[in-house]
C-alpha cells in the first residue's frame, strides 16, 4: 500500500495527488506497486527488497543517485506470539523528487510527526529534517515497548509468587527473547546513526545535526534500558525456577500430611474389622467410642503437624 503525503496548513496530509517533494509512505507493497516506484520515483529495487527483508541490519547505502538508511523499528507481534515484541526494518528513502519510508509492517509515522513538529519544521522534500524527526519517533517507540515489557514482567513475577507450573516461566522465556531482540536492533540504531552524522551526502546543517544528537541520545537510553531489564530478567530466572520448585514441595509437604493424618481413623478401622475376637466387640457403644477415638487422634494429629508448620499451604 502506497500513501502520499503532502504539507499543508502544517501538517502532514494523506492525498492523491503524487508531486515532487511528497512523502510516500509504503507498507507491504505489492510486484505492481514496486514496480510504480522503481518506474516513477526511480527507488532502485535493491533498495525496497531490503527494506521487506525481515533480518535486514540498521545501515545506510547510496545507489543511482538514491541514498538509503534502514533502522531497525520496535514492533508488538501479539501477545499470543511465542516473542511478543521485536524489531522489523523501516527504510528511509531519499530519491530526486520524493522522500519514501518503506516497512513490510503497518506504522503510522505521520501521526507522530504531525504531533512532534510543528509549522515549517514538516518539510515532506526536505529528508535533512524528516530522517531526524523520525528516528526520534522510532526512538520512542522503542522506549514505549520497553515500558509495556516491564508492566508484562511485573504481572509475571507477582503470578510467578504462587505458581507451580511452567506456563509462567515459559513467559518469562519470551519476553527475554523480545528483549535480546530490542536490545540488539538498538544497537545496530546506534551505529548505524554514529555513522550517519558523518555522511556528508545528506548536508546535515547545525540544526539536522542536533536533531541527531538528540536521536542518539533517546537511542543510547533506550539500549541501556533493554540492557538493564534484560540483566534483571536473567539473574531473576533462576530464583523463579526455585520458587517454583519450593511452591511444589510445599504443596506435596501438605499432601503428605493430610495423608498421615486420615491414615490414623484407617488404622484403627482397619484393626477393629479383623474378624477376630477384639476388646469391646460386644459392648453396644463400641463403634462411638472407636469414632470418637478416630476424630481425637486424628485432630491431636493434625495440630501437632500444624505448630510444625507441615501443615500449610503458605507459599510466599
Amino acid at each position: 500500500m502506497i500513501t502520499i503525503y503532502n504539507v499543508s496548513d502544517g501538517r502532514l496530509k494523506a492525498g492523491d495527488t503524487w508531486l515532487r517533494g511528497s512523502w510516500l509512505h509504503v507498507e507491504d507493497p505489492t510486484e505492481d506497486e514496486i514496480e510504480r516506484l522503481c518506474e516513477r520515483a526511480a527507488v532502485p529495487r535493491d533498495f525496497i527488497s531490503s527494506a521487506l527483508d525481515p533480518r535486514e541490519i540498521a545501515r545506510a547505502d547510496a545507489q543511482d543517485g538514491a541514498r538509503m538508511v534502514i533502522v531497525r523499528m520496535a514492533n508488538e507481534f501479539g501477545h499470543s506470539e511465542r516473542v511478543p515484541y521485536g524489531t522489523i526494518p523501516l527504510a528511509l528513502i531519499v530519491t530526486p523528487e520524493n522522500f519514501l519510508t518503506v516497512c513490510r509492517k503497518r506504522v503510522d509515522i505521520a501521526a507522530g510527526l504531525n504531533d512532534s513538529c510543528k509549522g515549517d519544521a514538516l518539510m515532506s522534500h526536505w529528508p535533512g529534517r524528516m530522517i531526524p524527526a523520525i528516528l526520534r519517533i522510532v526512538a520512542a517507540r522503542y522506549l514505549v515497548c520497553l515500558e509495556e515489557i516491564d508492566d508484562r514482567l511485573e504481572d509475571v513475577e507477582n503470578r510467578l509468587l504462587d505458581s507451580i507450573e511452567n506456563s509462567e516461566m515459559l513467559e518469562l522465556l519470551r519476553y527475554e527473547k523480545s528483549l535480546v531482540l530490542i536490545k540488539t536492533g538498538l544497537g545496530w540504531d546506534v551505529t548505524m546513526i554514529d555513522r550517519l552524522q558523518g555522511k556528508e551526502a545528506f548536508a546535515w546543517d547545525d540544526v539536522e545535526k542536533e536533531e541527531l544528537d538528540d536521536a542518539l541520545i533517546e537511542f543510547r537510553q533506550g539500549y541501556q534500558m533493554a540492557s538493564t531489564f534484560l540483566e534483571m530478567l536473567e539473574s531473576t530466572t533462576d530464583a523463579f525456577a526455585s520458587l517454583i520448585s519450593n511452591n511444589l514441595s510445599v504443596v506435596m509437604k501438605f499432601m503428605a500430611a493430610v495423608t498421615i493424618v486420615l491414615t490414623v481413623p484407617m488404622i484403627i478401622a482397619s484393626v477393629y474389622g479383623m474378624n477376630v475376637p477384639m476388646p469391646g466387640n460386644s459392648h453396644p457403644l463400641m463403634f462411638l467410642f472407636l469414632a470418637i477415638l478416630s476424630v481425637v487422634l486424628s485432630l491431636l494429629t493434625a495440630l501437632w503437624f500444624y505448630r510444625r508448620s507441615w501443615l500449610s499451604l503458605r507459599r510466599r
